[in-house]
């Protein structure tokens, strides 16, 4: 067999949240002295796969203006946007849950009984629990890891996977290009996600996928 095992990105190759983050981004925008904002899906699209930190800076340009003036007064309020942005996310997550793309649950089943599944994203605490809970899929996964438990850029944290976990063969899933060089810098090969979100240039990849369910090919 190729691969001794399988990590994952969430959005864009497991599920799709980007209507629900939309919504609660936006519900949460009239907490902010900002005024009412309304995110498209296409606008949260573009940002996925980031730290959150970074997505919130481009969500809210304001802030560039706030650190010319009074970057402590900047920080307090990146931070305070984060922190009331997520807990809106978090509960819109929960009630309505997040589009699993075609065939993941049942794929999921099938290789886990083969190779040991990981997932590592970009996303902050909570939000991978929330994703596998509310999607049905959490039993299929030996470990997980985030940015929010890290605070490491995505290869650091794949890297801290495969040394924990003694990995000698893992391949890392994915949709866009942050995700193939992260791959790339953590010395793992990737697989893209084509149905995803991202564009990724086949340099950068070992397979592609087109379906969740091609993943079976794959490692059978």
């Amino acid at each position: 067999m190729r691969f001794d095992s399988l990590i994952f990105d969430i959005d864009g190759t497991l599920w799709d949240s980007t209507y629900a983050v939309a919504a609660s981004f936006s519900e949460a925008s009239t907490e902010f002295p900002y005024g009412k904002k309304t995110f498209t899906r296409e606008k949260i699209m573009g940002e996925q796969g980031l730290p959150l930190k970074t997505i919130f800076a481009d969500l809210y340009p304001e802030i560039e203006e706030l650190i010319k003036k009074d970057p402590k007064a900047a920080e307090e309020m990146m931070d305070t946007i984060n922190t009331v942005s997520t807990r809106y996310e978090y509960d819109y997550l929960r009630e309505h849950g997040g589009r699993v793309f075609d065939g993941v649950r049942e794929t999921l089943e099938f290789l886990s009984s083969r190779l040991p599944l990981f997932i590592v994203s970009n996303c902050e605490k909570g939000y991978i629990e929330i994703m596998t809970e509310t999607s049905g899929i959490q039993q299929y996964f030996k470990d997980w890891l985030c940015y929010g438990d890290t605070n490491a850029e995505k290869d650091v944290t794949i890297g801290r996977i495969v040394e924990k976990h003694g990995l000698k063969a893992p391949v890392y899933i994915g949709d866009i290009r942050n995700d193939a060089l992260s791959s790339k810098k953590a010395g793992v090969p990737f697989i893209w996600a084509a149905y995803g979100f991202g564009n990724v240039t086949e340099d950068l990849y070992c397979e592609k996928i087109d379906d969740f369910r091609e993943l079976k090919e794959l490692i059978d």
